[in-house]
Order: C-alpha cells, then sequence, then structure tokens
C-alpha cells in the first residue's frame, strides 16, 4: 500500500486532492518529518472539493485533522516553524472562507 502511495504521489499526473490526501495519510506512519505537513496542507486542500465541499462537518473533521498532523511534527524538525505558519495560514483562510469565527 506504501509503495502504491510513493508511486501515486511521484508519477507524472497530478493526484486528486483526494489521493494526495490518503497517500499523505498513509506514508506520514513510516515517513512523519516529510508527509505531516503534506498531510496537514492536504486536508485543507480537499475541503475546498466535491464531495467534500457538501459537508461541513467532514470540512471541520478535516481542518481539526489538519492541527493535528501539525502539532505533531517534530519539535526538533528544523522546518517546523515554516511549515506551522503556512499549515496555520492556510487554515485560519478555509475557516474566514467557511464563515466560522475564529476565537
Amino acid at each position: 500500500m506504501a509503495l502504491r502511495a510513493r508511486v501515486l504521489l511521484a508519477g507524472s499526473e497530478a493526484p486528486t486532492p483526494w489521493q494526495a490526501y490518503r497517500a499523505h495519510r498513509l506514508l506520514a506512519r513510516d515517513n512523519p518529518q516529510v508527509h505531516l505537513p503534506k498531510l496537514a496542507l492536504a486536508a485543507i486542500e480537499l475541503t475546498r472539493h466535491h464531495p467534500v465541499l457538501l459537508r461541513r462537518d467532514i470540512q471541520l473533521c478535516l481542518l481539526d485533522e489538519a492541527l493535528e498532523a501539525a502539532a505533531a511534527i517534530a519539535a526538533d524538525d528544523p522546518f517546523r516553524p515554516r511549515a506551522l505558519a503556512r499549515i496555520r495560514d492556510e487554515h485560519a483562510k478555509r475557516i474566514k472562507e467557511l464563515g466560522i469565527p475564529m476565537s
């Protein structure tokens, strides 16, 4: 399964948002340093696409998962601050687009 996910992401054709999300979710188990930030961004991106776009509850779950993935990035990862900033920015943008007040 992991090999299939790697091939999908490395292929000449871009994966769909759903495929990218699933691949990064699977690969984050084996290589969290690389795939947790990508999983977070893929989860946020997936909230903008059908059929997820029609389900606010699923969108909110994916946004929560994005923050959990971001929080799981190793504290000693030198790219963590930049990854967290980007993930938080994308998350805040999506929350605003959904009309959810920030607390």
